[in-house]
């Protein structure tokens, strides 16, 4: 089935804390790509818990300004971990869409994705990351069939071969898997190479869309941080539009109820995650094997445990 020129055919598809937005908002600014209004539709979020997708009509509105752009974009990164269901779901709708996967160090990414539940106000303030990860082995992957338990979605996230069939099954070689290490480190390359996967000028990304966005910050107060959110998500549309203003709004905030300390991991914590992913680590590099893709130095020094 070939896709409406009012979805997208292009998707970030995941995960979590490993630099979507900076890759949406990159890809975004350039002018052979027609971004979604909002950076997450999560149109084809409810296939992940067993519901039927809001109206097509729905996802259409999201790509209503998308002119003759060969690229139309959008970024859900909690899809990747639909499985199946999702990502047939999603072929379904979007025919032979490029899937773009971002991975990060999975113990990175828990602390990363722990401080950023904090800084959404889901998990309580004064939980420590220990307790976090308590809170997180309390509940078995059937409990997230709930959506009101993905803040505790720390661990799992971050076994990332358990998810990956699913996608390379569905879309075949319309998957293309970066690291968020290279998008970290030189985020200028990672989307020339882009550009060139998408068939587009390398050359026409907007220079100040290149830079760290989604960055979670310690807030000060409690209260301030929740009007900022409601403000952030009821204007996405808006600020979409004017990331220019969006920078300006967001760096006055920073200094004004943001603040650098944050809580240090203790090595114990550190060293168990490292032990648990290091089997679904071993996993992900035979599934990336023979792909042509750069391993970073956390997945091609992994290996299987017993």
């Amino acid at each position: 089935m070939a896709p409406s020129p009012k979805l997208a055919n292009t998707v970030i598809a995941g995960v979590n804390k490993a630099g979507t937005t900076g890759l949406y908002v990159a890809l975004a600014s350039h002018p052979q790509v027609a971004p979604s209004a909002v950076k997450e539709t999560r149109f084809f979020l409810p296939l992940r818990y067993g519901a039927p997708t809001p109206p097509l009509s729905e996802y259409e509105s999201y790509f209503a300004s998308a002119g003759n752009e060969p690229v139309r974009i959008e970024a859900t990164p909690a899809y990747f971990y639909g499985g199946e269901a999702l990502a047939q779901g999603m072929r379904d709708v979007l025919g032979d869409a490029r899937i773009l996967l971002s991975f990060r160090e999975p113990v990175s990414r828990f602390v990363s994705f722990f401080r950023y539940q904090k800084a959404r106000l889901r998990i309580p303030e004064e939980m420590t990351i220990a307790e976090y990860l308590t809170a997180c082995d309390r509940l078995v992957p059937d409990d997230f069939s709930d959506p009101t338990n993905e803040p505790y979605f720390g661990v799992l996230g971050g076994c990332y071969a358990d998810y990956l069939p699913a996608w390379t099954e569905t879309f075949g070689t319309g998957v293309r898997v970066v690291f968020f290490d290279d998008v970290a480190a030189d985020l200028e390359r990672v989307m020339r190479d882009l550009a060139r996967w998408l068939k587009i000028d390398p050359e026409g990304y907007r220079v100040d869309a290149l830079e760290s966005e989604n960055r979670t910050v310690v807030y000060r107060n409690r209260a301030f941080q929740r009007l900022a959110l409601f403000v952030n998500d009821s204007a996405e549309r808006f600020l979409r539009r004017h990331h220019g203003l969006k920078q300006r709004l967001r760096a006055a905030y920073y200094r004004l109820n943001g603040q650098t300390k944050r809580e240090e991991v203790p090595d114990e914590i550190r060293d168990e995650l490292q032990a648990r992913y290091r089997e679904p680590n071993a996993r992900l590099e035979q599934l990336l094997r023979g792909s042509e893709i750069s391993m970073p130095a956390w997945l091609g020094e992994s290996k299987p445990v017993g």
